[in-house]
């Protein structure tokens, strides 16, 4: 079995590059695809880029030339749900394309993906079972060594959650509280909004390919409490995106 580790930007998935072992580079396209095997595991890690189209180009090349036989993709994501907080994790049960609306054709209703007749892709469930169990073992057992004690207390994370549900993807960067209003009164299941995960789980379920998608709260998605982002993805979400991969990587 070999495993397809995605991330949309190079911190979510440096350390994971890092403790690849055997590693080897193949370049198809603009990406650089690092071989090897995680926690006994054969494995591909890849950086995507933003958006759908990036993540849905990468996601493809794996199954199709790396041959995968399942996809995980981990990252960071803003919040929807009002009880989510910055350092939470939330683990996609269900995926769906925020920014898709083709109900202007008879028939199809808003969200749903032309022609496949689904808007909500389903993860598969042992994945999301073993990532949610992963992720709370990461939380309690290796955050704060990994991370550190003035970290933690700068960005307030105070026992960080694990959450199972919907996520919502779309190419655009939300960031206002009207934004997010909009979404949470069409889809107020809608735990934390991103930019790839869906697209990703279109690609899979075409292909017939288990999937899974990890999310780090790295933010509120209106800015009503501002992050620095870049330091939080570098000290923080840098070891929880790979952390709980790792995890995920080691129970299967």
């Amino acid at each position: 079995m070999t495993i397809g580790v995605i991330g949309a930007m190079p911190e979510e998935v440096a350390l994971l590059a890092r403790d690849l072992e055997g590693a080897r580079s193949e370049r198809r396209g603009t990406r650089d695809y690092l071989r090897g095997r995680l926690q006994g595991r054969d494995a591909v890690v890849v950086f995507s880029g933003w958006g759908k189209v990036a993540s849905t180009s990468t996601a493809t090349t794996l199954i199709e030339v790396f041959g995968v036989d399942s996809v995980v993709f981990t990252g960071v994501a803003g919040a929807l749900a009002p009880d989510l907080a910055v350092g939470d994790v939330v683990i996609g049960a269900e995926l769906l394309q925020h920014d898709l609306d083709a109900s202007a054709v008879p028939g199809i209703a808003r969200y749903e993906v032309p022609l496949l007749g689904v808007s909500r892709f389903r993860s598969d469930a042992r994945l999301v079972r073993l990532a949610r169990a992963a992720a709370g073992r990461y939380l309690t057992e290796r955050l704060a060594a990994d991370v550190g004690e003035e970290h933690l207390r700068e960005f307030g994370l105070h026992n960080p959650a694990v959450r199972t549900g919907l996520i919502v993807s779309g190419d655009q960067f939300i960031s206002s509280a009207a934004r997010v209003a909009e979404i949470l009164a069409d889809l107020p299941d809608a735990l934390c909004v991103e930019m790839e995960g869906a697209a990703v789980a279109q690609v899979c379920f075409e292909h017939g390919v288990p999937f899974v998608v990890l999310r780090a709260i790295s933010d509120r998605a209106d800015h009503a409490a501002p992050v620095d982002f870049p330091r939080f993805l570098r000290t923080v979400a840098s070891h929880l995106t790979c952390g709980v991969v790792m995890g995920l990587m080691a129970a299967l």
